[in-house]
């Protein structure tokens, strides 16, 4: 499997470019851009066959491809689930991760790790499969690694403190839905939502809007991601709730260009937040 790159990226000045690789169930995507360089960003996007492991098809892809291999300014794995909590930090004890995901995951047997939400304070608590992570940890140089979520809850965060006002923000992506709510720029909920239908989406959404209290008649609903999904709830939800507005992108990513609006919201979050 081959990863076609832009002809601006190359061995020799790959070190200018921060990278990211974002791992989800279906596949992967290889993205990047220049801090510096207006119209750098770029975006691939690659689909693994589901009769094969994960891993094999990573490193199949990883070993025929060598500008995985080069050096960079920063490489991120990303890693896409719904396999995440959110802890307050004020209880939040890292010996105590494995605990957690086990109790609310019960399949899981993999590596814990955390992210923190500044100026939240919170923790995203996650896990991935052992050998996926020992294999990124130990094929790139140095990579950070972060949930999918934490960039959006971090974004959204700032633009609803701005906004002063009670908000729940939906993004959809290839079978996962995230839902997060704040109420005048506090935290109320963050979750990740597996959806095998337009009314999984639907009653994950509402039910959500419920336990947190939300108004139908002066609170906001944000809405994007894919155009699918969104196309099929958005006229259902509109029943319900008033204010709807669609999910805009931060206007910082636009003087990335390139190919900034192909790339789901997380990725485009990632690139504009100092994480």
């Amino acid at each position: 499997m081959a990863i076609g790159i832009p002809d601006t990226l190359t061995a020799d000045n790959s070190e200018k470019y921060i990278v990211s690789i974002r791992l989800r169930p279906d596949g992967l995507s290889f993205s990047g851009y220049m801090p510096s360089g207006h119209g750098s960003f770029f975006y691939r996007d690659t689909e693994f066959s589901r009769q094969v492991p994960y891993i094999t098809s990573l490193k199949d892809l990883f070993f025929s491809n060598e500008c995985l291999s080069w050096n960079y300014k920063r490489i991120q794995i990303v890693n896409v689930s719904e396999r995440y909590t959110v802890v307050p930090e004020s209880y939040y004890d890292e010996n105590v991760d494995d605990d957690l995901l086990k109790f609310l995951f019960m399949d899981f047997n993999g590596r814990s790790l955390s992210n923190e939400l500044r100026q939240i304070p919170h923790r995203v608590v996650f896990g991935m499969d052992e050998d996926v992570y020992e294999f990124c940890a130990r094929s790139f140089q140095h990579p950070l690694f972060f949930q999918h979520i934490t960039p959006l809850v971090y974004l959204w965060k700032k633009q609803n403190k701005r906004a002063a006002r009670n908000e729940m923000f939906v993004s959809f992506h290839r079978r996962l839905v995230d839902v997060v709510c704040f109420r005048n720029g506090d935290l109320l909920r963050a979750n990740t939502f597996s959806v095998s239908q337009p009314g999984d989406a639907l009653y994950y959404i509402l039910y959500t809007w419920k336990q947190t209290q939300l108004n139908t008649e002066n609170d906001v609903l944000h809405i994007g991601g894919d155009s699918t999904l969104r196309e099929k709830v958005s006229p259902e939800l509109r029943r319900y709730v008033r204010h709807i507005l669609p999910l805009e992108i931060p206007s910082e990513a636009f003087i990335l260009r390139g190919d900034v609006i192909k790339a789901p919201m997380d990725l485009i979050s990632l690139s504009v937040c100092e994480l």
